[in-house]
């Protein structure tokens, strides 16, 4: 008989290391100052995902889908938490009729516990079990049959077209520079991240940003990138200005979901899908982005637009930007500018990034 064997054993399952910034002491008097209190960031962990085969997307037969998720996997997504004993060989399953449906709600949210090979499940009126490579639950006259499948986003490894400028394919980072730190249009010296295997580079905390070093107005852009735990916090900046957001929502019904374009569009923009791969799953942006337009005094005539592919889930169709807030708010803005990858604190991978210019 095949069963699902997983490693149950929490903190073996679920590494974590403190990434914390090189600081000063909280308190540290100047000479000739009163009080020159300096404030600081506290030490924050970050937590290295367990593989898994039950985590991740289920579908089959009965009408519904299922994401699954080990219950040791909010310390991926919710800052500050710690590993918590009674919750290894546990699961939740989250059920749902369709994917990727905008402010979808699940139709059931179901709390599993491993336990010789089967994890059984219960929750709002529905049973079930993972056994064999299946998912079967049943409610009344209601019942489901999954397997784990893989969503492979459409454009995953997509070749850049004719024409495009590739600026990450794996060999080097020389198309990057660290961005300085309090002034992100400026150039501070080689990339500082890591090259790994499989054609990535891995961002290494505290270490900064990077800015592209061509800048870039109208353009496509095709970037991958892959969690390898959390919480994460990163982005891609447009223009080191317009950010799509990088977190770990998998599994997730609350917080802002992965790609939204947070700090340049209205609460009531979110388009409120939650589209999210599972982590250590390869995920692809897709952008197509419309620079804003300027007379020859200099006055913005149009604002800039984007329409952007999350896992090929449209998220944002010929949206206008703006305005900007957060820290990118005191670049104003521009017909060009680089394109930021952003360092907060965690690591994330990137790979496969090119970009085709479409300005005419």
């Amino acid at each position: 008989m095949k069963h699902f064997t997983v490693g149950i054993g929490l903190f073996a399952a679920c590494a974590a290391i403190v990434l914390s910034a090189s600081q000063d002491p909280a308190t540290k008097k100047k000479s000739g100052s009163k009080s020159a209190t300096k404030k600081v960031e506290l030490a924050h962990p970050f937590y290295w995902a367990a593989p898994d085969a039950l985590r991740g997307d289920w579908q089959g037969t009965g009408g519904y889908v299922a994401q699954v998720i080990r219950a040791d996997d909010k310390l991926l997504s919710v800052a500050n938490l710690l590993p918590q004993a009674e919750d290894a060989g546990k699961y939740q399953a989250n059920i749902f009729r369709k994917f990727d449906v905008a402010n979808d709600k699940p139709v059931a949210v179901l709390q599993g516990e491993l336990s010789g090979g089967t994890v059984t499940f219960s929750g709002d009126g529905w049973s079930g079990a993972i056994a064999e490579g299946h998912f079967k639950g049943s409610n009344g006259g209601e019942a489901f049959d999954l397997q784990h499948i893989t969503r492979t986003p459409p454009s995953l490894g997509a070749k850049p077209p004719a024409g495009a400028l590739v600026l990450f394919d794996g060999t080097n980072m020389d198309s990057w520079a660290k961005m300085k730190e309090k002034d992100w249009l400026t150039q501070d010296g080689p990339s500082p991240w890591h090259l790994i295997p499989g054609g990535a580079m891995e961002v290494v905390p505290r270490t900064g940003s990077l800015i592209s070093r061509k800048v870039f107005g109208d353009a496509r852009i095709h970037v991958e990138f892959r969690n390898p735990g959390g919480p994460t916090n990163s982005g891609v900046y447009i223009q080191d200005r317009y950010e799509a957001n990088i977190n770990e929502m998998y599994g997730r019904l609350d917080g802002n979901p992965c790609a939204g374009f947070d700090n340049c569009t209205p609460a009531d923009a979110k388009p409120g899908i939650r589209c999210s791969r599972p982590p250590l799953e390869w995920q692809t942006l897709d952008i197509d982005f419309k620079a804003p337009r300027f007379d020859a005094k200099g006055e913005r005539t149009a604002g800039p637009r984007v329409t952007l592919l999350f896992n090929g889930t449209l998220l944002y169709d010929n949206r206008e930007l703006g305005p900007v807030t957060l820290n990118a708010a005191r670049l104003g803005e521009a017909p060009t500018g680089p394109i930021q990858l952003q360092e907060h604190g965690m690591p994330v991978e990137f790979r496969n990034i090119w970009v085709l210019e479409t300005s005419k």
